[in-house]
């Protein structure tokens, strides 16, 4: 798929997923099969709301744990995101997705993510999935790669 998502280069992370909060640029694809709206970014940290549909559903009918880790890798990589330089990119190396409670379709939740520390390659952050009230579904740690070209 072509569209200005694939133009970030010439943004930093942090003015990229600005511009991404403001409808300035197009979400990634994924935003489109597991439905995502960044709602709040700064420096270091980044929250998703996501809302699973009918056909994220697993095979026993609740939503499958796919769509936890997918919105938890995609919060945790952008907190990350929001520290690189213009031209840097990224890649997890290691999500660690702990489910302790179950989703239900039709309802909006938050990915909610922020750095715990930042090296010159390695980066890690965590994050959590909550609803409206605060109350922790998942949780994960992620350990990302700096990649620079």
């Amino acid at each position: 798929m072509q569209g200005r998502f694939m133009e970030s280069p010439k943004y930093t992370g942090l003015e990229f997923l600005t511009a991404l909060k403001n409808g300035e640029v197009l979400p990634s694809p994924m935003a489109h099969t597991i439905p995502m709206e960044l709602v709040e970014v700064s420096e270091g940290k980044a929250t998703y709301k996501v809302t699973p549909r009918k056909e994220h559903r697993n095979i026993q009918g609740g939503v499958h744990g796919g769509f936890c880790a997918t919105a938890l890798d995609t919060a945790t990589g952008s907190a990350a995101h929001t520290l690189l330089e213009h031209g840097v990119g990224y890649g997890t190396i290691d999500l660690n997705v702990k489910m302790i409670r179950p989703m239900q379709v039709d309802t909006s939740y938050y990915a909610i993510a922020e750095l715990i520390n930042a090296g010159r390659n390695i980066i890690s952050s965590q994050g959590k999935i909550v609803d409206e009230n605060g109350k922790v579904y998942a949780f994960a740690s992620a350990t990302l790669m700096i990649i620079r070209k």
